[in-house]
C-alpha cells in the first residue's frame, strides 16, 4: 500500500513538472514579446524602418526592437495585422512606421492603443526637415509630369510612400527615428544620437552608386513598380513610363500597348522591375523593344539584419550597372 502511495505521488509530481516546463516553453515561444519593467519595446512596421531602428538603437541598453509580421507576397499597403501583431503592439512603447499611407491599418492601431507612441517617419520628415525639402514623389510626378516643386499632402492620398528606395531620404528616416525615441528614464545612455550620426555617415560612405548618378543623369527610364521611381530619382534619371504591377493588378491590352509605345518614343534603354510581378511584362518588353529589364529588390520581403540596407542597395546598383 505504501509503495502504491509513493508511486501515485511520484506520478503526480512528474505530471506537475512536465506541465510546468511545457507551459514555460509555450509562453516563451508564443509570447516572446515580454519586456521587463525598465525595458522599452520598439515595434516597427516593415523591414526598411526595422533596419533603420536596429542601427539607431544598436548597443543601447534598455531597448528591444521587433518587427511586425510580414507577408511573403503582396503589397504592404494591403497588409492586415494578425492577432499576434496586436498582442505585440499591446506591450509596445513605440511603433515606428514608414508612413505616407504605407500602413493602411494605422488608424486601427491608434484607436486600439491610444497610449502607443507612433513615430511616422514620412510625417516627421515633412515637418522636421521642411527646410531641406526631401524630394517626395507624388502621383502627379508619377504620371510623367516633371515638377520643380515638392508637394506635401498631409493625408498622403496621392503620394508615393516608398521613400526608403532613395538612400538620401532614408537617411532622413534614420534621423526621424532617432529624434522620436526618448531616452530610457532608467538609463543614462547617450548612444542614440551617436548611432544616428554614425549610421547616416556609413550610409553616405558605403552606398556605392558605381557612377550611375553621373552616367544615368537625365536618361529616360521606365518602371514596373512605383518604388523604383525613387531609385530613378536617386540616380537623376527621368521616369517617362510607369506601370505599377502587383498581384491584384489586371493590365489591359491597351495599357500594355501604350506602355510599349512610350518606351519606344522616349528611347528608353532600361526598365526597373520587381521580379515577382514584373517578369512576364519584362519578357514582353525585351521581346518587343530595345530596352533591357533589370529586376531590383524593394527591401520589403524577407528577414533583414542591420547591415542589409547597404547590401541590398549596392546589389541593386550593381545590377543596373551591368
Amino acid at each position: 500500500m505504501k509503495n502504491k502511495y509513493i508511486f501515485v505521488l511520484l506520478l503526480l509530481f512528474s505530471i506537475t513538472v512536465v506541465c510546468s516546463v511545457g507551459t514555460f516553453f509555450y509562453v516563451k515561444l508564443n509570447n516572446e514579446t515580454v519586456a521587463s519593467d525598465d525595458e522599452i519595446l520598439v515595434m516597427t512596421s516593415c523591414n526598411p524602418v526595422y533596419i533603420a531602428t536596429l542601427n539607431v538603437l544598436d548597443g543601447v541598453d534598455g531597448y528591444r526592437v521587433e518587427n511586425l509580421s510580414q507577408p511573403t507576397t503582396g503589397c504592404l499597403h494591403d497588409y492586415t495585422l494578425t492577432t499576434e501583431d496586436m498582442k505585440k503592439l499591446s506591450k509596445a512603447d513605440y511603433l515606428v512606421v514608414n508612413g505616407g499611407g504605407m500602413e493602411g491599418y494605422l488608424d486601427d492601431v491608434i484607436s486600439a492603443y491610444p497610449e502607443l507612441q507612433i513615430i511616422d517617419t514620412y510625417e516627421e520628415i515633412e515637418h522636421s526637415f521642411i527646410d531641406s525639402e526631401p524630394p517626395f514623389i507624388t502621383e502627379e510626378e508619377h504620371d510623367h509630369e516633371e515638377s520643380d516643386e515638392v508637394s506635401h499632402h498631409h493625408d498622403h492620398g496621392d503620394s508615393n510612400s516608398h521613400i526608403w528606395m532613395d538612400d538620401e531620404i532614408f537617411r532622413y528616416q534614420v534621423a526621424a527615428i532617432a529624434m522620436g525615441i526618448e531616452p530610457n528614464p532608467n538609463r543614462e545612455d547617450k548612444l542614440i544620437s551617436n548611432n544616428m550620426l554614425a549610421y547616416t555617415k556609413k550610409l553616405e560612405a558605403e552606398i556605392d552608386k558605381q557612377g550611375l548618378d553621373k552616367t544615368m543623369a537625365n536618361q529616360n527610364v521606365a518602371i514596373l513598380h512605383e518604388a523604383f521611381a525613387y531609385t530613378a530619382q536617386s540616380l537623376g534619371a527621368n521616369v517617362v513610363a510607369t506601370m505599377d504591377l502587383d498581384e491584384e493588378r489586371q493590365v489591359s491590352a491597351g495599357e500594355v500597348s501604350e506602355f510599349l509605345d512610350e518606351i519606344r518614343e522616349h528611347d528608353v534603354k532600361i526598365v526597373f522591375a520587381e521580379y515577382d510581378y514584373g517578369k512576364s511584362m519584362g519578357d514582353l518588353i525585351e521581346e518587343q523593344t530595345d530596352a533591357k529589364v533589370v529586376y531590383l529588390e524593394t527591401l520589403v520581403h524577407g528577414s533583414y539584419s542591420k547591415d542589409d540596407y547597404i547590401k541590398v542597395m549596392n546589389e541593386n546598383y550593381r545590377k543596373i550597372k551591368e
